[in-house]
């Protein structure tokens, strides 16, 4: 009786994991945003592409699942754009729920990021 319950107990934990790892990623939308959560939103851009902290706005994937960040142009003394010094590409980040779970994905590093203390909503 013991082993059985032993075994089931196993073969539960088991289906547990597999239901979580199998639920879609869905793009999604931020049901509220406050100075936490964009804290988290920072951190977790910064994990996955490091770097300085970023400035995100107080609609940031309210509207969209996707935010893309774009590279400051280096400037003369001048205060003018120097030619050829914006050659980086804009990063892509995309807000998703897979499951109950709100996270940042990142796509070129196909990295998934969890976001604790963040609610969203399928998109």
């Amino acid at each position: 009786m013991v082993k059985l319950l032993a075994v089931l107990t196993v073969l539960i934990s088991i289906g547990g994991c597999n239901s979580m790892s199998n639920a879609i990623a869905k793009p999604a939308l931020l049901t509220e945003v406050n100075p936490g959560v964009i804290t988290v939103l920072q951190q977790a851009i910064i994990k996955a592409k490091g770097g300085t902290l970023v400035t995100l706005a107080d609609t940031v994937f309210t509207k969209r699942s996707e935010l893309l960040l774009s590279h400051g142009t280096s400037k003369d003394p001048n205060g003018m754009p120097i030619m050829g010094a914006h050659n980086i590409k804009s990063e892509k980040f995309v807000l998703q729920i897979i499951g109950e779970q709100c996270v940042l994905y990142y796509p070129k590093k196909d990295l998934t990021i969890e976001l604790k203390n963040v609610s969203c909503k399928a998109q």
